[in-house]
């Protein structure tokens, strides 16, 4: 008879501990430590973003901050912070936030952009938002032309504006670097010269009248184009990979022209 209980006793542990590996990995993964990454479609390739480039940002530095310049980081960091991870730390790993924001993006998005512009990268700083879950990038553009003005905050050629974008890399004081990006977006680099989408629409939601933020971008270099953002081949913007940039530039002005706007390349420099 004891003989049968430790028989059944067994079998209950048994079914206890499958119950609770179904369970535990049936739960969803962290946006935080993720490695998850998109599965394209049968014919469709998505090229990988170079993290190793983006912006870097010193995690003691940032937590230094004191007085106003404190008060400044917390305000600009707040709107990314996030309640549904927890704070960086020594033992995070990779940061994947995994956003439709390329859903419906046609190739030259000018109904859903504030400004369109072109020029080059001549700074970017990586920050940690304000509770530290995230870290987003600030890219300083020295702007050439102005091809659709914003309404809010008129453009100038000749001039320096500040660009914001999701994503970037983080230095603890063990030399660990963690990275945060959004799924299919690339950061610019320093030196480089693009056409940049800017809105002031928060790609986590809201409206910020007062920041533009990088909708999407195309890179300028030897004569041809290149899309910044690593969508899959089948998206619109692909289009646009390796054509010429006469040929492109064609495009957008008639693009604008088309949109009832007024390009103000002739203040700028449009072509090197």
């Amino acid at each position: 008879m004891r003989s049968n209980w430790n028989v059944i006793l067994i079998l209950l542990i048994t079914i206890l501990l499958i119950a609770a590996l179904i369970g535990f990995k049936a739960q969803p993964q962290s946006a935080q430590g993720s490695q998850t990454k998109q599965t394209p479609t049968r014919g469709e390739t998505i090229e990988e973003a170079d993290v190793s480039q983006f912006p870097i940002v010193d995690y003691v530095t940032e937590k230094g901050l004191a007085g106003k310049e404190r008060a400044k980081w917390e305000a600009k960091g707040k709107k990314y912070n996030s309640r549904h991870v927890p704070p960086l730390n020594e033992f995070s790993n990779q940061v994947f936030s995994f956003i439709d924001w390329e859903r419906g993006l046609p190739a030259l998005p000018l109904d859903r952009s504030a400004a369109v512009i072109i020029g080059e990268i001549t700074g970017a700083e990586a920050h940690l938002s304000s509770d530290e879950t995230k870290i987003y990038s600030q890219f300083v553009v020295w702007v050439d032309a102005v091809l659709k003005n914003d309404e809010l905050v008129a453009l100038s050629p000749q001039s320096k504006i500040t660009v914001e974008r999701p994503g970037g890399r983080a230095r603890f004081p063990s030399g660990k670097i963690v990275v945060a990006a959004v799924s299919n977006q690339d950061l610019p680099r320093i030196g480089r010269r693009y056409v940049l989408f800017l809105t002031h629409d928060f790609i986590m939601g809201g409206r910020y009248n007062d920041t533009f933020f990088i909708l999407t971008g195309y890179e300028l270099r030897n004569g041809k184009v290149s899309p910044l953002d690593k969508v899959s081949s089948g998206h619109p913007i692909s289009v646009y990979k390796g054509i010429d940039e006469e040929a492109f530039l064609k495009d957008l002005t008639s693009a604008l022209t088309n949109a009832s706007l007024t390009p103000q390349s002739k203040q700028g420099r449009v072509h090197q």
